[in-house]
C-alpha cells in the first residue's frame, strides 16, 4: 500500500465516520418531534443504530489501515560483521526489536540470512574502520544476495562501528579508574590500503581527549606511519595503557601490537587492554 492510497482510504474512513455521526444526530433530533407515527419512530431508531454501527466500523477500518501501513513500513535491522566473531555485537545506542534483527557476516550473505526485500532495512557494518570491505565489497555482496528477489531491496547504510560516539564514552568510563598523572593511552589501529587513513581512529582519539582532558592520548598503527612501536618511546608518561582499536581478539592482537618487552626497553610500563569493541559486551 503506497502513501497516496493510504491517505485516501484514511480520508474515506473519516468522511464515513463524520456522515454516520451527523446522521445519528439528525435522526435523534427528528425523534424529538411530537406526534411521530410509531412506524416512523421505529425507523428512526433503527437508523440511529445503523449510523452508530457505521461509525464504529469506520474507526476500526482506520485502525486496521494504520496497522497495515505501519507493518509495511516498519524498519528491519541488518548487522553485518567481517567474520563470525563479531556477530553478537550490537550497535551502541541503538534500540532494535529482536524479531526484526538479522545477523550475518560478510562472507556468508545468503537470501535466507537477510531481511525481506521491499521493506526499509538499516544496515549496520560492524567494522572498526571504513574501507573496501565495509564499502564496495559489502554493497556488491548484498546486491548479489538480493538479485533474485521480485522487489528492490530498500537498504540504508549506517556508519561503521568505529565511528560511533558511544565507543568513546564507553572507553572513557573504562579508562578513568586506571588513569593518573603519569599514565598515557596509546590507541593502536589496523593498517589501511587506502590512499588516506580512514578517519575513525583519529575521530575516536579526538572524542576521547575531550572526555579525558589532560590525559596524553596518542594514535599509532601496526606497520604504517605513525607506527605504534615508534610512537611508544615518545610518550611523556611512564605508564602506558594500550587500547587496540579492533573488533575482536585474534592474530593482530597476538602479532602486531607493541609488547611489554618493547615498552620496558624504552622505560615504559605497558598494560594491554582488551580490544575496544569488547566494551560493548559489558
Amino acid at each position: 500500500m503506497n502513501r497516496t492510497l493510504f491517505h485516501a482510504l484514511l480520508l474515506l474512513c473519516a468522511a464515513v465516520f463524520a456522515a454516520a455521526v451527523w446522521g445519528s444526530v439528525d435522526c435523534g433530533a427528528r425523534l424529538d418531534s411530537p406526534s411521530l407515527p410509531p412506524d416512523v419512530e421505529s425507523h428512526l431508531r433503527g437508523l440511529i443504530y445503523f449510523h452508530f454501527a457505521l461509525a464504529q466500523t469506520a474507526v476500526l477500518a482506520a485502525i486496521f489501515l494504520a496497522y497495515c501501513h505501519h507493518h509495511k513500513w516498519k524498519r528491519y535491522y541488518l548487522i553485518i560483521s567481517y567474520n563470525e566473531k563479531g556477530l553478537q555485537l550490537n550497535p551502541p545506542g541503538i534500540r532494535m526489536p529482536r524479531r526484526r534483527v538479522y545477523r550475518c557476516h560478510l562472507h556468508a550473505l545468503t537470501p535466507d540470512s537477510l531481511p525481506p526485500a521491499g521493506v526499509p532495512v538499516l544496515v549496520y557494518p560492524m567494522f572498526m574502520q571504513s574501507g573496501t570491505s565495509s564499502g564496495r565489497k559489502l554493497v556488491d555482496k548484498l546486491q548479489q544476495a538480493y538479485q533474485n528477489t521480485p522487489v528492490e531491496p530498500q537498504l540504508f547504510f549506517q556508519p561503521v562501528l568505529g565511528a560511533s560516539p558511544w565507543l568513546a564514552e564507553a572507553a572513557a568510563r573504562s579508562l578513568r579508574p586506571q588513569l593518573d598523572a603519569d599514565t598515557a593511552v596509546l590507541v593502536v589501529a589496523h593498517d589501511s590500503t587506502l590512499p588516506e587513513p580512514p578517519p575513525e581512529p583519529a575521530l575516536f582519539c579526538r572524542r576521547l581527549r575531550e572526555l579525558l582532558p589532560g590525559t596524553e592520548i596518542i594514535l599509532g598503527y601496526f606497520h604504517q606511519n605513525p607506527q605504534a612501536c615508534a610512537v611508544l618511546p615518545t610518550l611523556k608518561a611512564r605508564k602506558v595503557l594500550l587500547l587496540p582499536f579492533l573488533l575482536t581478539e585474534g592474530l593482530h592482537t597476538q602479532r602486531d601490537l607493541p609488547t611489554a618487552t618493547q615498552a620496558a626497553a624504552c622505560g615504559k610500563e605497558l598494560t594491554r587492554l582488551p580490544v575496544l569493541a569488547s566494551l560493548l559486551t559489558d
